[in-house]
């Protein structure tokens, strides 16, 4: 028996040892990503300081800003899935296939340029998956396996986004949806679930780093009203009022009420809690998330002044009719995975709402 106890124990001790060297590269995929996030922002600060010129706005937009009389929810705009998201390790990859799916895992194949290049390139939506390590926002999509980031450090990510914004002040308006993720926890000791203090956390946050030039829940709300029943009857402000700002969005999920409970009166709220396209019959609806693009379900939505945001494609797989039913939706905020810039090396495809735009008068409203 006492052969067999050993090869045994060997057995484990090989099984802990590759375990520790597992955690040990993921670990080292976050801190470098930080390192680099840290070195590529003081990078822009003095590129800025060079300088500067702003990007030239009109070439992306398919109508005159100048001229435009379109409010907030009368466009169309690309945004990028999973914005911050770096190829997945194959290391991690692996480990996704083994224990999940690899069919699962090969949907995790794919990165994003910087969110300073994406807004150079004209794209003015990013979606952002957050979560809470040991007092600090971070940027990241599955814990330790899938952990790759450009942005990592959220306040760092914020900054990014503020310092491009000032030196580009005619932008259309930046729109980011957040969304808070507390699974797997067990996979990173070091993160925990948000709770109200985080919630309030993230609200000075995000109002400290752009002051001015946030546009938020009170500044659309008249008094007595709620936030639903401001959209729906007043609608939204026209988009030149809205240049050079930046919107928050909390996508639908387990903390909407919680964070809507910090001020029912929406006042002082720095994000619009989005709703679920099954739950609008609440007092926060503004902002709905249908990511399955049925023309009829979003059309009746946005005739009532929702803003929908939609998904043209998902897993990586290119398709034509959903990528046609999602424009033709008249969905406001149109999120793909194959943004301008992005690495596929498979196909230069990139899911313009209309040729060479990405931001577009959205034709439904207009009809």
């Amino acid at each position: 028996m006492r052969p067999l106890v050993k090869k045994i124990a060997l057995g484990l001790g090989v099984l802990l040892l590759l375990l520790a060297a597992l955690v040990t590269y993921f670990s080292l995929i976050r801190v470098a990503d930080i390192s680099r996030q840290k070195d590529y922002l003081a990078a822009l600060h003095l590129f800025y300081d060079e300088g500067y010129s702003p990007v030239d706005e009109q070439k992306f937009v398919n109508f005159d800003l100048e001229s435009s009389s379109l409010r907030l929810n009368e466009i169309q705009l690309l945004a990028t899935h999973n914005s911050y998201k770096k190829r997945i390790s194959f290391p991690g990859k692996l480990c996704v296939g083994l224990f999940y799916s690899f069919e699962e895992a090969a949907a995790l194949d794919y990165d994003n340029i910087s969110l300073t290049e994406q807004l150079n390139l004209g794209v003015r939506s990013f979606e952002l998956d957050l979560r809470f390590r040991r007092g600090d926002f971070e940027v990241t999509h599955v814990p330790l396996v899938d952990n790759g980031s450009t942005a990592p450090k959220f306040d760092l990510a914020l900054e990014e986004i503020r310092l491009w914004s000032t030196h580009n002040p005619g932008h259309i308006p930046i729109i980011i949806l957040l969304e808070l993720k507390d699974d797997l926890l067990f996979l990173d000791p070091a993160l925990s679930d948000f709770t109200a203090r985080e919630l309030s956390l993230l609200d000075d946050l995000i109002k400290n780093t752009f002051g001015d030039k946030l546009f938020s829940p009170g500044d659309i709300i008249m008094p007595g009203q709620t936030l639903n029943e401001a959209v729906r009857r007043q609608g939204w402000p026209p988009l030149k009022e809205l240049l050079g700002k930046v919107i928050f969005i909390l996508h639908p999920g387990k903390y909407t009420d919680l964070y809507v409970s910090r001020d029912p009166s929406f006042d002082t709220l720095a994000l619009f809690p989005a709703a679920a396209d099954n739950d609008i019959d609440n007092s926060y609806a503004s902002f709905i998330v249908h990511n399955d693009p049925r023309v009829d379900s979003i059309r009746s939505l946005i005739a009532q002044n929702y803003i929908v945001r939609t998904r043209l494609d998902s897993n990586l797989v290119i398709d034509e009719e959903r990528f046609r039913n999602g424009v033709a939706s008249g969905a406001q905020i149109l999120t793909t995975d194959y943004g301008p810039g992005h690495k596929f090396k498979h196909t230069d495809y990139v899911a313009y709402p209309e040729k060479g735009y990405l931001v577009i008068a959205n034709r439904v409203l207009a009809d």
